[in-house]
């Protein structure tokens, strides 16, 4: 650098020469430079004179050698004309800050004022270092050279990172450069960051560093409460009234609003944990001055987020079923991993109030009754389940979630009862109704279908059917390879559920697991499960499987909870076995789990805890098993003391004595031969209603969630059951059909709709009207029938333009623009249920989702 300037010199004074002497005004540029400058044919010795004197004296010294002389600019204002004009150039030389600039750089520096020139060369070096490895421009301008400066002396982050992480960056530690670094840093940030860089430019404009800080944490505190979306009074804006229309800012108060806002949102989130004390300063101020439903809007605010959820909470407890929606959006929120526990739960007891609001009915035969459970009610008791276990962890909502679960229970116990009547009026005719299978009849309906191929059963002992799906939800999230429900061979899975079936009573193990290996209702007399013993079950269960004539004489082979103590390594080898038609195993984690004393513990069994359940299912299929999966009996969940019933052998079915009155929940019952010993017996219906001491779990008795048990065919790449409507967010009730797809009428010729694009902004026609061209989509009437009429337009639309943004949906459909997204996903889902593809959708570059038509094939109805 140095030589360079000395070279820059020579180039003014005409280039480098035998003879003759250069003058040049020596600087801070021009320390320590060599003693000798070195050309091809020349060499300049540089010296330093200090006086008129000793520069003539160095004058005749060189006897005509080339030298540079360095002189301070007072003597070199005193020099005689004749030293002057003796020298090259006729001139005293000088070399300027923009010289030293471009020689630094390597490019011309043009419109910097000299100001930032002169903290240009005063931070030369960071400058240089700025500048390696970048492509050398070919002139740096005004803004390049505040950019380089910036990036050299304050960070390259200042340009690179967003306006709101600056903002939580300066918060922690505050910029520490000089004053003309802090003047460029403001005169830079509005050409950087825009709005916000104005913003951010007048929070740094008082270079005392508290005030600084404050004006930066104002920006942080009231911008998080500018989020929320309603007028707000004055005192909200504390400091940062009238900061709009600043020299520095010069913003419209709207855009100063939205501006400091997103600030906020930003720094808040880059802040993470440190955000405490400044989202804890924005609540304070918020109570101060606004109402708690007002406070609630807000999505950056954990006390909006509490104030939200103590609402929903309530309004649930009150039995107002709580959207979907609701909730989704709470999860959206910044604070909500603080809320997790009573997001969750209350999210549990939204559900609830969703199944709640599901209209009842004590009409339909066994088969509908059975469907239901399984489509509604057994949701129901698992949503109930999850919803227990939540409460378990917090103890916010207590009361709210306590009051939705009475609520639940009262439900499901009209439901039970409903159930019982249907038992009460003909036990036979109910075990035996059309459309369910008899736990005891699975072999011979259901193992059929698999008559020509290896089988293996799995008996998932006490396993309601809630659990079940609990279960089910698991396997279909397994990686790499996903289990779940299939299709039979014979049957088409459209909606996908388990096979109606029923355990007979009472739904001990004695009894319904007897049944179920031997293939008929033993007349073995009823025991109390306290006498069953585990040596005594080994010796009966194999020798009933032995016995069951529906499987004929192909080899079969039972494997016990005691079988499995290897690791379950013999049933996998049996298995593998091609020898053995039909493998079955008892997997016991479910009954040993509700046999339990400790109602305390939140009840859940995970599938991969038990031993050998999901290798053996993989194992299986591997070789190329049909895996079908029941269970003998199912079980009602321990609730409360005040349940109790009274003393017995069994909790939930008893002997009753000749004109002796069935206890407070239970029903007495004709077996009709079907019950093992003769006489009269009564069973509970009545969820949780017990005799005898508290368990986790109980069962014996009439119950849907006790009688109704899995049956269902699992395989590879299966699926987890399909939740019912008010499981995925709907609160409106709506009846809920499986459609079987028929080939569609052939239309009559009608005039079709123009696919111009702008019959989407047509808001002259109302929904139902656009949803009156339905019968020109091309699908069969029973679909059509499945759909309302908000549905229909949007598919109408579609048909109609071939392809629709989300935004010019909405006014055809009468919804908010935000609320199409999710509309459109569940129609979809909807279709997809009934085997119907209508649209497909693109996320547009801005965010926005476009819905494309698939047309459908038109037949003739045979």
């Amino acid at each position: 650098m140095k030589d360079a300037l000395l070279r820059k010199i020579i180039e003014l004074a005409g280039g480098p020469a035998e003879r003759g002497y250069v003058l040049a005004l020596d600087g801070e540029f021009l320390r320590e430079v060599p003693e000798r400058l070195t050309f091809p044919l020349y060499s300049y010795t540089v010296t330093r004179p200090g006086s008129e004197l000793a520069l003539r004296r160095l004058i005749v010294r060189a006897g005509g050698e080339p030298f540079i002389a360095l002189m301070e600019e007072k003597l070199a204002r005193r020099l005689p004309p004749d030293v002057v004009r003796r020298a090259r150039g006729q001139r005293v030389h000088s070399v300027d800050v923009n010289d030293v600039l471009v020689l630094a750089l390597g490019t011309p520096v043009v419109g910097a004022d000299a100001e930032t020139k002169a903290l240009a060369v005063r931070h030369l070096d960071n400058l240089r270092e700025a500048m390696r490895g970048r492509t050398l421009p070919t002139v740096i301008d005004r803004r390049m050279l505040d950019e380089l400066l910036l990036d050299a002396c304050v960070g390259a982050r200042i340009r690179s990172e967003r306006a709101g992480r600056l903002l939580a960056e300066w918060l922690r530690q505050l910029p520490d450069a000089e004053p003309a670094l802090m003047g460029l840093l403001r005169r830079v940030l509005p050409t950087l960051h825009g709005g916000e860089g104005r913003v951010l430019a007048w929070a740094l404009e008082d270079s005392r560093r508290l005030k600084a800080m404050e004006r930066l944490s104002a920006l942080v505190v009231h911008g998080a409460l500018f989020e929320i979306d309603e007028e707000l009074p004055p005192s909200i804006w504390g400091p940062l009234q009238g900061v709009d229309s600043h020299p520095l800012v010069q913003l419209t108060p709207e855009s100063f609003r939205a501006t400091v806002r997103d600030l906020a949102q930003d720094a808040l989130d880059s802040l993470g944990e440190q955000a405490a004390p400044y989202l804890a300063q924005a609540e304070n101020l918020g109570r101060k001055a606004l109402t708690p439903k007002v406070v609630e809007k807000s999505r950056l605010l954990p006390l909006g987020l509490a104030n939200r959820l103590s609402r929903l909470a309530q309004q649930a407890a009150q039995g107002e079923p709580i959207p979907g929606a609701e909730v989704e959006e709470l999860r959206k929120h910044r604070a909500a991993s603080l809320k997790r526990g009573e997001l969750e739960l209350v999210e549990g007891m939204a559900r609830l109030s969703r199944y709640l609001a599901e209209p009842f009915s004590s009409d339909g035969d066994m088969a509908a009754r059975v469907r239901c459970y399984q489509e509604s009610g057994a949701f129901a008791d698992w949503a109930a389940l999850k919803l227990r276990r939540v409460l378990a962890t917090t103890a916010e909502f207590q009361q709210e979630a306590q009051a939705v679960l009475t609520k639940y229970r009262v439900r499901r116990d009209e439901e039970n009862l409903a159930f019982a009547h249907l038992l009460a009026e003909g036990y036979t005719r109910a075990l035996f109704a059309p459309g369910v299978v008899p736990l005891h009849r699975l072999w011979a309906q259901m193992v059929s279908q698999a008559a020509a191929e290896p089988l293996y059963v799995v008996v998932l002992d006490g396993c309601s059917y809630p659990v079940f799906l609990e279960l089910l939800d698991e396997l279909a999230q397994e990686p790499l390879e996903p289990l779940g429900l299939v299709a039979s061979s014979s049957a088409r899975l459209d909606r996908a559920h388990g096979i109606p079936a029923l355990a007979p009573l009472p739904t001990v193990t004695s009894h319904a697991r007897g049944a179920l290996f031997l293939g008929e209702i033993p007349k073995d007399p009823l025991r109390a499960e306290s006498l069953w013993r585990d040596q005594e079950e080994r010796t009966t269960d194999p020798a009933r499987f032995r016995q069951n004539g529906a499987l004929g004489a192909r080899p079969r082979r039972l494997f016990l909870k005691g079988d499995l103590a290897d690791g379950a390594q013999a049933l996998l080898a049996a298995l593998r076995d091609p020898s053995l038609e039909v493998v079955s195993a008892v997997f016991n984690a479910v009954d040993d789990q509700i046999g339990s004393a400790n109602t305390g513990a939140a009840f859940r069994v995970h599938a991969k805890d038990i031993a050998g359940f999901i290798p053996s299912l993989k194992a299986a299929l591997i070789a190329n098993r049909r895996v079908l999966v029941t269970a003998d009996h199912g079980h009602t969940p321990y609730w409360t003391r005040e349940l109790h019933a009274g003393p017995g052998a069994s909790a939930r079915w008893c002997e009753l004595p000749a004109g002796a009155e069935p206890p407070e929940g239970f029903m007495a019952l004709d077996l009709e031969g079907l019950g093992g010993t003769p006489g009269r017996k009564a069973f509970a219906w009545k969820m949780g209603v017990h005799q005898g001491g508290p368990q986790v779990g109980f069962h014996g008795g009439c119950s849907l969630e006790e009688m109704v048990v899995p049956l269902a065919w699992l395989g590879k790449q299966g699926v987890a059951a399909d939740e019912p409507a008010w499981w995925l967010g709907r609160t409106r009730p709506q009846v809920v059909e499986v459609a079987r797809l028929m080939p569609p009428p052939k239309p009559a010729a009608v005039a079709v709709a123009s696919r111009q694009q702008g019959d989407l902004f047509d808001a002259r026609a109302t929904v139902a009207a656009v949803a009156a061209g339905a019968s020109t989509l091309g699908l069969a009437e029973n679909v059509l029938a499945l759909l309302d009429a908000t549905e229909r337009a949007a598919l109408v639309v579609l048909a109609q333009n071939g392809s629709a943004r989300g935004m010019d949906l909405a006014p055809r459909i009468g919804k908010p623009v935000g609320r199409v997204a999710g509309f459109m996903t569940q129609l979809n889902r909807k279709l997809h249920r009934v085997g119907v593809a209508f649209f497909k959708t693109d996320t547009l570059p801005t965010g926005d989702v476009q819905y494309h038509h698939i047309p459908q094939a038109r037949a003739e109805r045979p």
